[in-house]
Parts: C-alpha cells; structure tokens; sequence
C-alpha cells in the first residue's frame, strides 16, 4: 500500500496483572504482527518478549503520572493506539481501516479515535464514513484509540485523578468532543456499556474487578484459555 502509516502499539500494564500477558502477548503477535510495539510497565520481564521496547514506570507515582512518565520518553509526533493489557484482540483487524484512520490523525494531530462504540445516539461526521462525534462525558475513555502521543500526553496532563477510574471519568470531561471520534459500522451491542467492534476485534475489558469478564466474552475467553493453556479459575 502507498504510503502505509502503520500506528504503533502501546500497552500499559503491571507485574500484578501478568496472568493475562500470555493473551495479550500471544494475540498481538498472531494478528499486529509488522507493527512496531511498546510496553509501559513497572518492571522489566523476560516474559517480555523482545520485539517490545520497554519503558518502565515508577510504581510509587500515581496511575496518570506513570502514563505521563512513559509518554514523555516517546516521540511526540508519533501515532500509537494505546491499550491496557485485558484489551486483546481475539480475530483479526481490518488493517486498511486502521491505516486510513491513522493517516486521519496524522493529518489532524488534535483529533483522535476510539476504535469502538460506547454510549446512545450517533452524530455523524464528515471525517469518515465509519467514524462518529464522542457524546459529551465520553470524549475520552480507557479503550484503544488512535492517536497522537502529544495528544495523549496533553490529556493525562490536564485530566486529575489518582485512580485509573477517577482519571477515566475526570478525562472524558475534558477534552472538545469536535476533536473525539469513534469507529461504528453497524455492530451489535456486548454487554450494557459498548458496542462490538468489526474493526478492532477486542475484548473490552477482559478483568473486571479482579475476575475473567465470562459474562460478555466467555465464548471468545474459553477458546482462548484453551488456545494458551489458561485455567481461569
């Protein structure tokens, strides 16, 4: 493909939550193969495999000042989706999508998308055909999303909260939601919160709580326990 900007993957994670690095390693290589790829976690592993260029976090600091920490050892210019580590795909992306939409926020650094649906009502845009205005409270989220590490930057930065969960709703307040866009195309609804995501194939979020989310992806997370030798109990 012409002139192909390929995002790069980043995952933020913890030693803590290493039961679920088999899956999001195991995944990610399978269907993200050719992408460049970053983890941002408190310590080195050698169960980290080697095509990841680790950036560690000093796990004293805060959820939002480890994320800044990392971000700002990155090229600001750069286009990444960024993850945590229970948001693993379990089939494969459409790659030229992500492509297309990686070229969108490339050309508009200020705007970024979220690579599913969350929330009622639809307001469309003339970005993309697949692509939709976050509804006010939602402009941000902890979900995949493209966009530019500047931007992602600027966010942890003016966004309080000393927990994962009081950032996230802190965050999703903050940001112009003429800049905050989401991919849908038809999905059906998982669960009572989102939407399924033809695009990005994820699981959104696969530990709630401290538990395997069996509820909204037991039939993805068994085939997967077995793929990778898992008990999940």
């Amino acid at each position: 493909m012409i002139n192909m900007i390929k995002p790069i993957i980043v995952v933020y994670t913890h030693t803590d939550y290493r039961r679920v690095w088999p899956l999001w390693f195991g995944q990610t290589s399978k269907y993200m193969t050719e992408y460049e790829k970053v983890i941002f976690v408190n310590d080195s592993s050698n169960e980290i495999p080697s095509e990841y260029r680790i950036i560690t976090y000093d796990e004293e600091l805060t959820y939002k000042d480890r994320v800044i920490s990392c971000l700002s050892q990155l090229n600001q210019d750069d286009i990444i989706i960024f993850h945590h580590e229970d948001m693993f795909l379990y089939d494969q992306p459409m790659h030229h999508i992500l492509v297309e939409f990686t070229r969108i926020v490339k050309n508009n650094s200020e705007k970024y998308i979220k690579l599913l649906r969350a929330g009622e009502g639809l307001h469309e845009s003339k970005l993309h055909e697949f692509l939709y205005l976050n509804p006010e409270g939602l402009t941000y989220s902890i979900q995949p999303t493209i966009i530019k590490v500047e931007k992602l930057l600027d966010i942890y930065s003016r966004s309080d909260g000393n927990t994962i969960w009081e950032f996230e709703s802190n965050a999703g307040r903050q940001v112009n939601k003429n800049q905050s866009y989401y991919y849908y195309n038809g999905e059906s609804l998982r669960g009572s919160a989102h939407y399924n995501s033809n695009i990005y194939p994820y699981v959104a979020t696969a530990i709630v709580k401290g538990h395997w989310n069996m509820s909204e992806y037991g039939v993805e997370l068994k085939l997967l326990f077995d793929e990778y030798k898992i008990n999940n109990f």
